[in-house]
């Protein structure tokens, strides 16, 4: 039988045992909560690159972006949304899967794989590629500051 000492030895263990573990399952939650958000936001930017809306395309995009394309090609904002408006690069399709977000305060890591047909200088292509992508919370809103894609052998 425990003595009083013991018993209350026991309950204070037991209390720290329940605090760490709400802690740790409100801290789960919020980066649910924070992955669910960048998913979102990264279907508004599929939907503008798709549908040339590029007046939201350039709210979504960091203006320190680096864009690096599965051919290594590297582009900054600037140079990635004039390829667009000109005709030279047209996104027709990004269908991502298995798509994994990694929370880091103000700052998300996104990678998966990605289905692109596109049009680039009136050559059509389809590409399976693997992208990492990193959006960061400036003012309340994500962007995306980084894409670097791979093309996949065999996908």
């Amino acid at each position: 039988m425990l003595d009083s000492t013991n018993r209350h030895r026991c309950a204070a263990a037991f209390v720290v045992v329940l605090l760490t573990a709400s802690f740790a399952a409100r801290a789960s939650g919020a980066a649910d909560d924070v992955a669910d958000e960048v998913r979102k936001v990264e279907q508004r930017r599929v939907e503008a690159l798709t549908t040339r809306d590029y007046t939201t395309l350039d709210n979504l995009l960091g203006d320190d972006l680096t864009y690096t394309h599965s051919n290594g090609r590297f582009q900054t904002k600037a140079q990635f949304l004039a390829s667009l408006r000109s005709g030279d690069l047209e996104y027709r399709l990004m269908q991502h899967a298995d798509v994994q977000v990694h929370p880091y305060g103000d700052t998300a890591v996104m990678t998966g794989r990605s289905r692109l047909k596109v049009i680039s200088k009136a050559h059509p292509l389809d590409v399976p590629i693997r992208f990492t992508l990193v959006y960061v919370k400036r003012a309340g809103e994500w962007q995306m500051v980084a894409w670097q894609s791979a093309p996949l052998q065999n996908p």
